[in-house]
């Protein structure tokens, strides 16, 4: 997978999209937030397979036992490239307290239950290559 040649104005108009701000299970949690990013940016949707089979927290768990490999971090290990934490570049999806967002640099963004959310690339515990 790579980015297509407008993908900075592909994930910038992601990003502006008020819709995106509200989590829901399931439609638009963290993980599904963040991979929508890469979706944007690529053109191409791999957890489109997860979108609208789960409506709670328990649900995301059984969804990523049933449909990816077993946990979140295996599974997105399984889709995209893991990269060092240090090493993610803009746009790339970084995990923070067992979330997934967006880095945008310095710092990255996450959809968290109130909106969006920051976090410092100091606070990266994972990172994908997108």
């Amino acid at each position: 997978m790579s980015r297509l040649p407008d993908w900075e104005r592909r994930l910038s108009a992601y990003l502006a999209d008020d819709g995106r701000n509200c989590f829901i299970w399931g439609e638009s949690d963290c993980a599904l937030f963040a991979t929508g990013g890469a979706a944007a940016m690529t053109g191409e949707d791999r957890v489109a397979h997860f979108r609208g089979v789960y409506t709670t927290r328990a649900g995301s768990a059984r969804a990523l036992r049933d449909l990816g490999k077993g946990t979140l971090i295996k599974t997105m290990n399984a889709l995209w490239e893991p990269v060092r934490p240090a090493f993610a570049q803009r746009g790339d999806m970084v995990m923070v307290r067992q979330a997934v967002g967006i880095c945008m640099g310095r710092d990255a963004i996450f959809l968290g239950l109130d909106g969006f959310e920051r976090a410092t690339r100091a606070e990266f515990t994972h990172g994908w290559r997108v």
